[in-house]
């Protein structure tokens, strides 16, 4: 069989997301060393506190399921305990309004400290001491546990959450919000994942919440820090940092756009994908299926890695008969994840969505008939089945909460899958 690779790696703006990403994933090479050593991440990581016990790299990553920056590189090491410590800062894409959110993976290896002290915060690099979202851990109220605990700006009176156990990655997610009129108002929240899904949406209620009033606002947010505390001896990891803008676009992996199969009879089968960001993407398998369940591999496309702009692709295949495919996406460390199930037993014409993100309607356009749509969360819940059999349709989506979800729009015996976004 002859493939014939007709384009890959297209590159555009990324038009569905107005996110700004800062990522960190200590891909800083196999020797293990100080963070800020200049041929590790001192291009970087730049100490601002302390002259002895430098921040740590390890070439050993930490992994959360679902997480964007899961498995990619190494990671930093901090220890807490008496004497000059080193602190370290890294710049971040500069925000002064609206919400930002940090996320980060942390495993805690040592326990030793009943009174709390914190080892994460954001920063303004022209005020060295105004640290806001501090994140504090200490001994767990069960041997072999931990607590996460968070403080708008001082280092004194924490609100602490969770036992989690000792060598065990939670997800952290650190929201810090912006509130105009200068009465020291700005909060900071904290979101706490262990052995559970991220969500596609913000959660309602936060793991932890902090106003703190008698602590000022910060003017903007433009670093955020790794810090070894003084108090008891607490000891652990940290990996894939994300700052952004939006949840979408920082705990939440956002990946496949929108894949469709088009038989021809003259040319064969094309393939057509797109995804919105890429990280440690190896590349895809193509599998094939006669019935829809039984699948074999028939060819392979290099991914773009680490992407944050819109790669679309298109595979041409010399098969003349209508079958099912899907695509097997990989990761550089062997991990994967399939995408939705496509059919080649038609022509697909393109279709139009539009607002895109949406509010109470999305409104669907095409030169050929729509038989059904499916809206599904990132779960694979189908939310919306509406049989349309027109070129046109209008779709109510009141309902759907704010987020990311995919729509499924069948014609003519093919499926074409997009990503949509409903905001407010």
């Amino acid at each position: 069989m002859k493939n014939k690779l007709l384009l890959i790696l297209f590159l555009a703006s990324a038009a569905l997301s107005e996110a700004q990403t800062t990522m960190e994933n200590f891909s800083y090479g196999s020797v293990t060393d100080s963070l800020t050593n200049p041929s590790k991440g001192g291009a970087n990581w730049v100490r601002h506190s302390g002259t002895a016990n430098p921040i740590g790299y390890v070439n050993t990553s930490l992994t959360y399921p679902g997480y964007n920056s899961s498995g990619i590189g190494g990671a930093a090491t901090f220890a807490f305990g008496s004497g000059s410590r080193e602190d370290a800062n890294r710049p971040c894409i500069n925000y002064n309004s609206g919400s930002v959110y940090a996320s980060f993976l942390c495993r805690i290896t040592n326990a030793g400290g009943t009174g709390g002290d914190y080892f994460f915060h954001l920063m303004d690099t022209d005020s060295m001491t105004q640290f806001r979202g501090r994140i504090f851990i200490k001994n767990g109220s069960v041997a072999n546990t931990f607590n996460i605990g968070l403080n708008k700006g001082t280092t004194s009176g924490p609100v602490y959450s969770g036992n989690y156990p000792i060598d065990s990655t939670v997800l952290i997610v650190v929201k810090y919000t912006f509130t105009p009129g200068g009465l020291a108002n700005d909060t900071a929240k904290v979101y706490v994942f262990f052995q559970t899904t991220i969500p596609a949406t913000e959660p309602s209620t936060p793991t932890l919440t902090s106003i703190d009033i008698s602590q000022g606002d910060m003017n903007r947010i433009n670093a955020i820090a790794i810090r070894q505390g003084s108090t008891g001896t607490m000891a652990g990891r940290i990996d894939g940092i994300r700052v952004s803008n939006s949840w979408a676009d920082g705990p939440l992996p956002v990946t496949l756009l929108d894949f469709k199969a088009n038989l021809n009879e003259a040319n064969g089968t094309q393939l057509k994908w797109s995804t919105s960001s890429e990280t440690n993407n190896k590349g895809f398998e193509i599998e094939r299926s006669a019935d829809g369940e039984n699948f074999e591999n028939v060819a392979f496309v290099k991914g773009a890695g680490n992407s944050k702009t819109i790669e679309q692709y298109a595979f041409q295949l010399d098969y003349f008969t209508p079958a099912y495919y899907r695509l097997k996406q990989l990761d550089f460390d062997g991990a994967f994840e399939y995408s939705e199930v496509v059919y080649s037993g038609g022509e697909v014409s393109e279709v139009e969505l539009s607002p895109n993100p949406f509010v109470e309607t999305l409104k669907l356009n095409s030169n050929s008939n729509i038989d059904k749509i499916e809206i599904i969360d990132l779960t694979g819940k189908v939310l919306v089945s509406e049989t349309i059999n027109k070129e046109t349709a209008e779709v109510e989506t009141s309902h759907l909460a704010k987020g990311i979800y995919f729509i499924n729009i069948s014609q003519g015996g093919s499926v074409q899958t997009k990503r949509i976004i409903k905001t407010n």
